[in-house]
């Protein structure tokens, strides 16, 4: 498992939040039971929305081993109040569950689901940990075989005919599987100075594959040869069958930006990587906080985390034509974010950006929102749920309803972990009158130019400049 260093950078004011009274929000009955985490959210072609998450395994289950754990998955049809009951994906002694690194799935043109997950590996190596798939042609009643794929971080974009695109982080390390397995290091142990003269080698690279219906590879390709080794991958589907993949990147001088890609399905190939804006965030470890990226026709918006300068920051961007061209960077927090980055697009290509926000009280967070329409006009911030900087929180997912509802799933902390669900109108995030805006913009600048006395701690992989990974 990648170790995890704890950098304090100074963070800005976090002052009262600003909210929309008018906001409704309301509980949904979870599926989840006592002990369940990092939950996941996808919006199917029809509008039904697939829900997965980590948790128990059924006791009474056939050859169950007593340390066994479930990926789950359940439906919410357009419509329905409530989740369907849920089946389990696969159940095994072997199951990773991890914050950051979670599983998610994908339902294809042709209706098949395709779910993604990480085991541990029971016989050691580089890694301790990849990736495998598996797909349902019944609507996740049953699944097939699972099968590897990738390695960690891995992402899901459905494309015509059934296929679907994958796209994840790979070591550039060679490993020899008959070489004895490395000792453990003493975490406490001083580390060994990196030999300055030692020519500069990656140590991630981003890797795509295309999947055929049946789970054959249909063509493989090294998108970036040099990315940050920790953080989230995000793909989102483009009219054409192209795909929007964005990732952070990484260059021998350690700069850490945000990077995407483009793949085009009909020409099989994926355009040269380029920066979502050069914000030179440089720092030798990698922050556990990929973007965030959500299409609807050529519309797309994506939201990432930086921390250049020592300001941590989210910004958003947005799209009219497929990628083409970019808006101005907006910064959407409110002083004091952790990242954990989630984008929902509208129906109206208004979309909603989703983060989580430190508070004052010790180990407090939120999770809040704001509504990026295509002009860069932000709604004023809204609190959605209160929730804890601890890593078990995880990421907030979100997926939008048929509706106009948009659906937000989390981990509820504390003595026993428990995947919420909550429904948020995004019509109530309305766009600031001249008035409104007004004063927004006066009070979140007089939060952002006060400094809190008191850090923000960030949490960063150890970088493979430091550590091996």
């Amino acid at each position: 498992m990648k170790l995890v260093l704890c950098l304090l950078l100074p963070a800005l004011a976090f002052g009262a939040s600003i909210e929309n009274p008018k906001s409704k929000i309301e509980n949904l009955p979870s599926p989840a039971p006592a002990a369940s985490q990092c939950s996941n959210l996808t919006a199917a072609p029809d509008g039904t929305l697939h829900l997965t998450y980590y948790g128990p395994a059924t006791a009474s289950a056939s050859g169950v081993e007593p340390a066994a754990r479930t990926l789950w998955h359940a439906s919410l049809s357009p419509g329905a109040t409530a989740f369907s009951s849920p089946h389990a994906i696969i159940t095994t002694p072997l199951l990773m569950e991890n914050w950051a690194d979670f599983a998610s799935l994908a339902v294809g043109t042709d209706g098949a689901l395709t779910a993604q997950w990480f085991q541990n590996n029971d016989s050691g190596g580089q890694h301790s940990y990849s990736g495998w798939f598996s797909r349902s042609d019944d609507g996740g009643l049953t699944w097939r075989t699972p099968a590897p794929l990738g390695k960690e971080f891995v992402a899901l974009a459905p494309l015509s005919s059934g296929r679907t695109l994958a796209v994840w982080l790979a070591s550039t390390r060679q490993h020899d599987p008959s070489a004895a397995p490395r000792p453990k290091r003493d975490p406490n142990a001083p580390r060994p100075p990196r030999d300055p003269n030692a020519p500069y080698a990656p140590a991630m690279k981003l890797m795509a594959r295309l999947l055929a219906p049946d789970g054959t590879s249909l063509g493989d390709w090294t998108v970036d040869p040099d990315v940050c080794t920790c953080c989230q991958n995000t793909v989102a589907v483009l009219p054409g069958d192209r795909v929007f993949a964005a990732y952070r990147g990484h260059t021998a001088d350690e700069i850490r930006d945000n990077k995407f890609s483009l793949f085009d399905l009909k020409s099989g190939t994926w355009t040269a990587p380029a920066t979502l804006r050069d914000d030179g965030w440089k720092i030798p470890a990698c922050p556990v906080n990929g973007p965030a990226a959500d299409t609807r026709g050529p519309a797309l918006a994506v939201a990432w985390f930086t921390a250049a300068n020592g300001t941590p920051r989210v910004q958003s961007a947005y799209s009219a034509n497929s990628a083409r061209t970019f808006t101005a960077p907006v910064v959407i927090d409110l002083g004091r974010p952790m990242g954990r980055l989630e984008t929902v697009m509208l129906g109206d290509q208004s979309a909603l950006i989703f983060w989580m926000e430190l508070g004052t009280a010790e180990n407090a967070a939120g999770i809040y929102t704001r509504r990026l329409w295509p002009d860069s006009t932000l709604s004023a911030p809204q609190l959605v749920a209160a929730s804890s900087s601890a890593r078990s929180s995880g990421f907030p997912r979100a997926a939008l309803r048929p509706s106009g509802q948009v659906v937000l799933s989390y981990t509820q902390t504390g003595e026993t972990s428990q995947v919420g669900l909550l429904s948020l109108d995004p019509a109530t995030l309305t766009r600031p009158t001249s008035r409104a805006l007004t004063t927004t913009s006066k009070t979140l600048n007089s939060q952002l130019s006060t400094l809190n006395s008191s850090p923000t701690a960030l949490e960063f992989c150890i970088a493979p400049t430091l550590a091996s990974h």
